[in-house]
């Protein structure tokens, strides 16, 4: 299902998503609408540290929610009143950008402090290694995972791909969105049960996401 948010296609920027749940960062009925009933999970609307951007802002699988202190306390109240909520200090604050998991695994930007690392895998409770994709260290941005498959941005190599594929324990394949948009998880949002991309993703680029998503 395609969508955009104010005439934003960008729609992973808005949302971040678990097998149960999403957590959505403006009130806009047509994308929680679109992810309500694609993707079977119910929906929590609330910004993080005061930004829309909660698919930048925060990391997500079903054990629970990965946000920096920088979250103001009725948020915070808002997310803990139906998920686990890891609440870190660190000035790496967009934990959606800096974490690319699903419920097994998944990798973090190189620049992510140990402690911090540790802290996070323990909470998920999956594997984390620091890597890139296609050289990319925001790589909640450069691909999208779910617990089926993933897509990432057609830069990543070898190395990249059967790192993320071996902590993950998943497929990976290379496409694009929205009309050749390479930070494919800025434009798609997913789980084993579904997925929504942005309005401006071509039929072609719909093929691929399908076939990386659902192998």
């Amino acid at each position: 299902m395609k969508v955009a948010v104010n005439g934003n296609p960008l729609i992973g920027l808005y949302a971040k998503v678990s097998e149960d749940y999403a957590v959505v960062g403006v009130n806009h009925k047509p994308l929680i609408e679109a992810i309500e009933n694609k993707l079977e999970v119910e929906v929590i609307v609330t910004k993080i540290a005061g930004s829309e951007l909660v698919g930048a802002m925060m990391a997500l699988n079903s054990r629970g929610a990965v946000v920096s202190d920088r979250i103001l306390s009725n948020e915070l109240k808002e997310l803990e009143r139906r998920l686990d909520v890891l609440v870190v200090e660190t000035p790496m604050t967009c934990f959606g950008n800096n974490l690319l998991v699903n419920d097994r695994g998944g990798i973090a930007n190189p620049e992510m402090d140990s402690s911090i690392l540790e802290k996070v895998a323990d909470f998920m409770d999956i594997e984390l290694v620091k890597g890139t994709v296609g050289g990319i260290k925001t790589v909640g941005m450069a691909a999208v995972i779910t617990n089926k498959g993933g897509l990432a941005n057609p830069n990543i190599n070898e190395w990249e791909a059967k790192k993320l594929e071996e902590v993950a324990g998943v497929e990976v394949l290379t496409g694009t969105v929205n009309f050749g948009t390479d930070m494919v998880g800025s434009g798609v949002v997913a789980n084993s049960k579904g997925y929504v991309v942005g309005r401006d993703t071509t039929g072609f680029e719909l093929g691929i996401v399908e076939e990386a998503l659902f192998p």
